[in-house]
């Protein structure tokens, strides 16, 4: 019975973290919702900085404040995608300064112990633009950093408005609220970002006894049956159709928006997720009542001020109190949830963790622990190389927070030795509190695996490899995707240079 989120034991609940997931090319990011203050539409006015990098699109206004908006797809060496007016972007807070990220599509909000984030965090003030990872099973998503963004070089610093400044001191503090928008048969609707759950994709649905016109069936959420209500159907809107994909050429957008009060579930199918979107009670008008009308549309946020649509706001108090929606969560609760929970919990316990590789290129396919991994960074030009260092050490590099010792893994391992270290990516790990960097020709992706998939490298192979190569390889791994892996012990690599 598989689902889109990973699991998560109910002792652990007390350190959950909110993610948003977005599509940048064929690479899935995530940043913590925590940091995203809105999602707009790529802006109709923007202006280019003067000789700032090609991946600064510019600067544009939002309600008086200057963004400066950044194209991770040329940031990160991707090929350009749809073209930026088909793009949204994301309005990242850090520190004391927002920065725009320009994205393709919206992903997921999942709902994660933080123990499920394997964290690249070095220490001290070291980051990296990637600032950890989660596996959910299917796919690896990788977790950007807010703090990192908005030290990219080449952006513009730009003071985000302060509500202690002289000018605000006399006034009431406006507050900000946050609802996750998206479409329902054409029509823009809401959902309060401190309302929902979780937003998934549509998996293959289980059957329920309860399934009819409206409840398309139940998904597994971490031992949790979560019943899946047409939305559209439920609110008397034309559907968006069965729950079988109608067009297997195009990617599925609809999202299970899933809700949770007490014990119970409900999710809700909607065509599309649209934006974060962020407004003030000024903005908020009410819903006119009408005799019979459940209340379920309670507001509406109001911004024909900056020429965009409307958002009408679903109220879940509502929504969880109509007679239909209570019978259903309760009804997946008593029937699905009770009697599998302990099962469940138990597989959870008694299951193998899986585990993290990033796999790298020499002259053959290699992986280490990304837990290892601090940060990965370009190929430094400015190495200085001690007197008397071997072969293998290209040199140390000072990047204004610590030393960096270079390795030179293709001399070390005896393989051909590249002309230049201009094209390679250098990834850091550290040793006894010492920062050392490992070049590889490339980064090919990051895989989960089981531990029991892991097999020690035949004798017959071991003996043609060279004597350095075969002290730190001791397993290889079967990937379906990219063949035969062979998984670097960095520990005993690390040990052997530094004893």
């Amino acid at each position: 019975m598989g689902h889109p989120s990973p699991n998560v034991a109910a002792h652990s609940r007390h350190d959950i973290r909110l993610f948003g997931s977005f599509h940048v090319g064929d690479l899935e990011l995530a940043l913590p919702v925590d940091v995203l203050q809105e999602v707009v539409g790529f802006p109709e006015a923007v202006t280019r900085v003067p000789l700032a990098p090609d991946y600064v699109a510019g600067l544009f206004m939002l309600r008086g404040t200057m963004v400066p908006v950044l194209c991770l797809d040329r940031l990160l060496g991707l090929a350009d995608g749809q073209g930026l007016r088909g793009s949204r972007v994301a309005v990242v807070k850090s520190e004391h300064t927002l920065v725009g990220v320009c994205f393709d599509r919206t992903g997921e909000m999942l709902r994660l112990d933080s123990s499920q984030v394997v964290s690249f965090a070095a220490e001290g003030d070291a980051i990296g633009l990637i600032e950890g990872a989660f596996d959910l099973e299917s796919r690896i998503i990788q977790v950007l950093s807010a703090k990192a963004l908005a030290r990219v070089p080449g952006v513009p610093q730009v003071p985000r408005p302060q509500s202690s400044q002289p000018d605000y001191r006399q006034r009431t503090p406006v507050r900000i609220r946050k609802v996750v928008s998206f479409h329902v048969d054409r029509r823009l609707l809401a959902i309060p970002m401190e309302d929902i759950h979780e937003i998934v994709r549509l998996p293959t649905l289980e059957h329920s006894v309860l399934s009819d016109a409206v409840c398309h069936g139940w998904l597994e959420l971490r031992g949790a049956a979560v019943p899946v209500i047409d939305l559209a159907r439920f609110l008397g809107l034309e559907s968006s159709g069965a729950v079988e994909h109608q067009d297997p050429d195009m990617e599925d957008l609809r999202r299970v928006v899933v809700l949770r009060k007490d014990d119970g579930y409900v999710g809700l199918l909607v065509d599309d997720i649209v934006s974060i979107v962020s407004y003030t009670d000024e903005q908020l008008l009410s819903m006119p009542m009408v005799n019979g009308q459940a209340g379920m549309l309670a507001h509406c946020i109001n911004r024909r001020a900056s020429d965009m649509e409307d958002v009408t706001i679903i109220s879940t108090e509502a929504l969880f109190a109509d007679p239909y929606m209570a019978h259903l969560a309760k009804g997946h609760h008593d029937l699905y949830l009770v009697g599998e929970e302990n099962t469940h919990h138990t597989e959870v316990r008694s299951k193998p963790s899986r585990e993290t590789w990033l796999i790298f290129k020499l002259d053959r396919l290699m992986a280490v622990r990304i837990e290892q991994v601090v940060e990965i960074v370009e190929s430094h030009g400015t190495l200085v190389r001690p007197p008397g260092a071997p072969s293998h050490v290209c040199g140390v590099v000072n990047d204004g927070r610590s030393l960096t010792t270079v390795i030179d893994l293709r001399t070390l391992y005896g393989m051909e030795a590249t002309e230049s270290l201009d094209n390679t990516k250098i990834l850091v790990v550290q040793h006894n509190g010492h920062r050392y960097g490992l070049t590889v020709a490339s980064v090919e992706s990051i895989v989960g695996i089981e531990p029991g998939a892991k097999i020690r490298i035949p004798s017959l192979v071991a003996n043609h490899l060279n004597p350095e190569l075969k002290k730190d390889l001791h397993e290889v791994i079967d990937s379906p995707e990219h063949g035969s892996v062979l998984l670097l012990d960095v520990l005993s690599l690390m040990q052997r240079l530094t004893e």
